[in-house]
């Protein structure tokens, strides 16, 4: 009888509920690692998916399961951990805020030019195929790492915050058309008649979708609510919600874009929901349990091997996802009035690359669309520019006469 340790491991990760035990608790423990540090604890949930999987420990292997090689149910969970990830995203969107003309101009430029140059690095690097797809990684800014810091500093409220913040949402909302028109362009599975019809269809999703929610779905689940508190059913209105989420993901599926573009959409829908605030409480909870499940098995499927045969590339994109917003979105800054130290500011905020462009990467790496390795270096890109991003934008603010000293 074989009693050695990895034995054992295999025996008990064969069981759904220990795995699940496992990944929740190591997840926690990540968490609590990197806060203790100041460092995202997304970034923390990746690396301890790095540690546990075939790159390092070896306790979860690919192929176990779907393409992270979790068992099915577990992946499942963790899905729906981006879903509820990208509602809480859009729940934060305060639409009437952000769109700005300065927003709106920074946004724009943090598009266009690292989606260009994301594609044309790409294919100096061969990845000729995956072009477009590599470049949509770039597009999308990590709003909860920008947030953050700036929160940190003590800068909320200030038009420097604004800008930043507002930039980056609008980054992300761009990017879910990006990545729709990417995806079909990666594919092969549109011409350019298709093209302009899943662009449209994009665009007409995002503005219909959100104004359909804000005009009409916000005031039948209010409703709802309030006819559920009379019944003693207080979470009635939270359970439209979330099926509201689905549906819209079922959505944005249907018409040729990913389920999280939908969740993202509805998640903006009800942003000006005066029910927002319990809205945002009750899904804390699904993301406490679902969102570290999603980072863990981000991590999980990344090999430091491809990291390695690639460095070059991984430096390369790295680069110029700093270099890209810098110039995309702190350009427009200056033009529509900012300082100068204030637009680098700004162009700094917009680097870090998280959630968004991970899941992006994710989603292609599940679909075929890009390799393990494409992957593993679009990860790589993802954490680098996590963690030199905030240094670097508190050099930026002070340079500019912030008054940081008393928050950091």
């Amino acid at each position: 009888m074989d009693l050695s340790v990895q034995s054992i491991l295999d025996n008990l990760l064969g069981e759904v509920w220990f795995e699940l035990t496992f990944l929740l608790v190591v997840s926690l423990f990540a968490g609590f690692l990197f806060s203790r540090f100041g460092q995202p604890r997304v970034i923390g949930y990746i690396v301890v998916g790095v540690v546990i999987g075939p790159s390092v420990l070896k306790i979860i292997q690919p192929g176990e399961g779907g393409a992270s090689g979790l068992p099915e149910s577990i992946q499942m969970l963790a899905e729906l951990g981006s879903i509820v990830l990208l509602f809480m995203i859009g729940l934060e969107c305060d639409l009437r805020e952000i769109y700005t003309r300065k927003s709106i101009a920074i946004a724009i430029g943090g598009v266009l030019v690292p989606w260009g140059a994301g594609f044309l690095v790409a294919g100096a690097f061969g990845y000729g195929e995956d072009a477009v797809f590599v470049g949509a990684t770039l597009v999308a800014t990590s709003v909860a790492v920008t947030a953050t810091v700036i929160s940190e500093l003590g800068l909320i409220g200030k038009p420097v915050a604004y800008a930043i913040v507002g930039a980056a949402v609008v980054d992300d909302i761009l990017g879910m058309v990006v990545l729709g028109i990417s995806k079909g362009i990666s594919a092969g599975t549109i011409d350019s008649s298709g093209l302009i019809m899943l662009v449209i269809g994009a665009v007409l999703f995002v503005v219909v979708g959100a104004w359909v929610g804000s005009k009409l779905l916000v005031r039948i689940v209010f409703d709802v609510q309030i006819s559920g508190y009379r019944r003693k059913l207080p979470l009635s209105g939270f359970t439209l919600v979330l099926a509201i989420a689905f549906l819209y993901s079922f959505v944005a599926e249907l018409i040729g874009i990913s389920a999280i573009v939908g969740a993202f959409v509805a998640g903006t829908a009800f942003s000006g929901s005066a029910l927002r605030d319990g809205f945002r409480k009750g899904m804390q909870y699904l993301e406490a349990l679902f969102v570290p499940l999603f980072f863990v098995s981000l991590g999980v499927v990344v090999n430091v091997m491809d990291m390695l045969d690639t460095f070059w590339f991984v430096v390369a994109l790295t680069a110029v996802a700093f270099a890209t917003k810098i110039i995309g979105c702190g350009i427009p800054a200056k033009l529509v009035g900012m300082s100068s130290w204030d637009s680098l500011a700004v162009g700094i905020g917009m680097t870090p690359r998280l959630e968004i462009a991970l899941i992006i990467a994710y989603y292609g790496l599940s679909t075929g669309i890009i390799g393990a390795d494409l992957y593993s270096v679009v990860v790589a890109m993802g954490l680098l520019t996590a963690v030199f991003s905030p240094p670097l934008l508190k050099w930026a603010l002070k340079k500019g006469g912030h008054d940081i000293t008393a928050a950091g």
